[in-house]
């Protein structure tokens, strides 16, 4: 074997360790939240206690991000990549052992320690590995986990928790992550980024996790907390001085913590929005549908779960086609037929009814898939590609940090817009239905058969029996236009960004191919 041909296997290889690793990672944060209920009954604690599992995950991973770049340069690839990988797993194994609700809490913060370093490093190593001219096919293969991993997470949660227990969504992590781990040591080289020179910025590290953090926990429980609520303007308050003082902090230190000049490269500047925009399409959605096929269809969380297998399927066949294209053409052209597909996806999600059928459930995850994967793939390597290769790290640590917040945005924007909406068709709906009609009785004569089961211990009169159904048929109607209504507004969201997906360059070695 040559060593051309040596060197290709053991990049691809790296490839594939570094994809299962990211997969693993990122199912294991959208895998959780199905057994939550579980997890309430186990430890005997309220909903509002029981969200620190998925509160705490999140905060711990959003702080270890922007210390990524500097910890590559220190510990090299290799070292960084294995170590947060042996960390998620054994993390995982004590979530598994849990024996009380702080435990768990605690565990799951050293996981999110892991995960949030995984993603980031993994990024960054396989842009180290291959050439610009490659990186967007490599790329593509690493984003399809990502993108999947989100779509898989609720049908591999929903049948591990029914048909084991929730502990098995942690324990199930062990295998895998070992394997992946021993891998890495038999396979990986280590490989160091060229900038060895680099110190910690400690105070500019400091005031971005105060803001990250602070943003991203208003942003998660402003829909309990109230958006006017004195909880949110003290957290909106802490996200506004974080940035404000990092800001100020990166311009002054000789070693920021972030080179501001990075957002001068227009590619890379434009590629961190589009992400936020990108997030809101697949966090949002990802969000909305399940809960859609859920409370509003009846599926079972693993009927539900089985039928967004396709969305995932579509998006793991899709991304390493989309990252091939992504090394031979524009990825203006290819990110804004991204955008048109899953913005014309979400419009076809909107059309959703109780009593769809499969074509119209399935339909629009396959054209979602393979929009998020054009608009994931071209993007990320025209960002890559534009940024000096001893900025990669860091690069590679705020795209991911955009991602996250993005995801988190796009689940609060929608859920907060069809919250309201619900209310609004509810009372819509209401107004227009007088209690006096004969269509009024009619309906309720034949809803109060339903629901008598429901409400015993009641004063059981024809009235009241008619003013519960109606209430209840109001709602249930409310509730699918208010979801129809949510799809389209992350669809016009989404489109939205098209002008800034046309500005993006060709990186210099597509334009001298296309010359």
């Amino acid at each position: 074997m040559t060593k051309s041909n040596t060197s290709t296997l053991y990049r691809w290889g790296v490839l594939g360790i570094i994809m299962l690793g990211t997969f693993m990672a990122i199912l294991d944060s959208s895998i959780v939240n199905i057994a939550l209920p579980h997890m309430i009954s186990a430890f005997g604690v309220t909903r509002d206690k029981i969200e620190w599992v998925t509160t705490g995950f999140m905060i711990a991973s959003a702080s270890i991000m922007p210390i990524v770049g500097w910890l590559t340069v220190k510990l090299g690839y290799k070292k960084l990549y294995l170590s947060s990988l042996f960390i998620f797993t054994l993390a995982s194994g004590l979530c598994a052992l849990s024996w009380s609700f702080e435990s768990l809490v605690f565990y799951r913060v050293i996981q999110a320690l892991g995960m949030g370093a995984i993603q980031p490093v993994g990024m960054a190593f396989v842009a180290e590995l291959f050439e610009p001219e490659e990186r967007g096919k490599a790329l593509g293969i690493w984003g399809t986990g990502i993108m999947a991993a989100p779509a898989l997470g609720p049908t591999l949660g929903g049948y591990l928790t029914d048909h084991f227990s929730w502990r098995s969504i942690f324990s199930v992590n062990l295998p895998i992550g070992m394997a992946t781990f021993i891998l890495g040591l038999l396979i990986m080289r280590e490989v160091y980024p060229s900038n060895r020179e680099r110190t910690l910025d400690i105070w500019g590290y400091i005031f971005l996790v105060m803001a990250l953090v602070a943003g991203l926990t208003a942003l998660s429980n402003g829909q309990d907390e109230g958006w006017n609520s004195t909880y949110i303007h003290v957290c909106t308050a802490f996200t506004v001085v974080g940035l404000v003082m990092f800001l100020g902090i990166e311009l002054a230190v000789r070693h920021p913590l972030l080179d501001l000049r990075l957002f001068l490269i227009r590619n890379y500047s434009l590629s961190m929005i589009l992400g936020i925009f990108r997030a809101i399409g697949l966090f949002g959605s990802v969000f909305l549908f399940p809960i859609f096929l859920q409370n509003l269809m009846g599926f079972t969380s693993i009927q539900a779960g089985i039928r967004m297998i396709p969305g995932a399927l579509a998006v793991g066949i899709t991304m390493p086609i989309a990252g091939w294209l992504a090394d031979r053409y524009s990825p203006a052209i290819l990110g804004t037929c991204g955008i048109i597909m899953t913005g014309f996806s979400l419009f076809q999600f909107g059309q959703l009814d109780p009593l769809s059928g499969l074509p119209m459930i399935i339909m629009p995850q396959i054209y979602r898939g393979i929009g998020l994967a054009f608009m994931m793939a071209p993007l990320i390597t025209a960002a890559i590609n534009a940024v000096p290769k001893h900025e990669i790290p860091t690069a590679s640590s705020f795209l991911n940090i955009s991602q996250n917040v993005g995801g988190a945005m796009g689940i609060a924007l929608l859920n907060n817009f069809v919250t309201n909406s619900i209310h609004q068709h509810a009372v819509r709906i209401g107004e227009n239905l007088p209690a006096q009609s004969v269509y009024f009785w009619r309906l309720m004569g034949k809803a109060s058969q339903v629901v008598v089961h429901h409400i015993q211990g009641m004063l059981l009169t024809t009235q009241t029996l008619a003013d519960y159904s109606a209430v209840q048929e109001i709602y249930s109607k409310a509730q699918v236009l208010g979801y129809e209504n949510g799809f389209v507004f992350g669809g016009i969201i989404v489109i939205c960004s098209i002008p800034l997906c046309l500005l993006l360059k060709s990186p210099p070695h597509k334009q001298t191919e296309e010359s």
